[in-house]
């Protein structure tokens, strides 16, 4: 059980919360849900604490396993994503990551959702439920992919420094899986339209 602290409360600008408050008690697995279908920042903190010990920690885990997969041109000082001039990574070293990711089940399970429900308790033991949507367009209608591609889940990501960004899953009519990266798009709707462009190029 993961029981959050102050460090919950992200007020930094363009930071996506899920109202996570001190004291709440989540289960990894419903903090994982929240972080990756919802892209919750404080579900990022939640788990960082929870798994590391310190955020401090955890990036130190987090940095070590790049290199350990060759994504040699990252460095992570925060488990979010959130804007600091020693956090950065390359599309490359995206691609290694998510290919990596994808190796476990429960990870392909959560990116594939649309949405998540859950009920967790929070510092008094009184139950919170709470329900997500994914930031994902080509999951909630808001983005189509070319026909012959059916996509499998992804990861989004927006700063005002980084843009609008997205690393995803998909396979074509051979059932052949595809890591596809765009990053810095200057809008959500563009970063979908180039999305589908990239994909289109698949088989071609």
């Amino acid at each position: 059980m993961l029981t959050a602290t102050s460090n919950v409360k992200i007020t930094e600008s363009g930071a996506q919360v899920c109202g996570l408050k001190e004291g709440d008690q989540l289960t990894l697995s419903q903090a994982l849900h929240l972080l990756l279908i919802n892209s919750a920042n404080d579900a990022a903190v939640l788990i960082a604490e929870g798994v590391g010990g310190s955020v401090e920690n955890f990036c130190e885990m987090m940095n070590e396993e790049a290199l350990a997969l060759g994504a040699t041109n990252s460095h992570f000082v925060n488990p979010h994503g959130l804007t600091d001039d020693n956090h950065y990574t390359t599309v490359y070293d995206m691609y290694l990551i998510m290919n990596e990711a994808i190796k476990f089940e429960v990870f392909r399970e959560i990116i594939h959702m649309d949405s998540y429900t859950t009920v967790y308790h929070d510092k008094n033991g009184a139950e919170k439920e709470i329900t997500v949507n994914s930031t994902n367009y080509y999951f909630i209608g808001k983005a189509d992919p070319p026909s012959g591609i059916t996509i499998l889940g992804g990861k989004t990501g927006t700063t005002d420094a980084a843009g609008h960004c997205l690393v995803l899953l998909s396979r074509d009519t051979q059932n052949k899986p595809y890591i596809s990266v765009i990053m810095r798009s200057d809008a959500r709707e563009n970063l979908y339209i180039s999305m589908s462009e990239l994909l289109a190029q698949i088989g071609n």
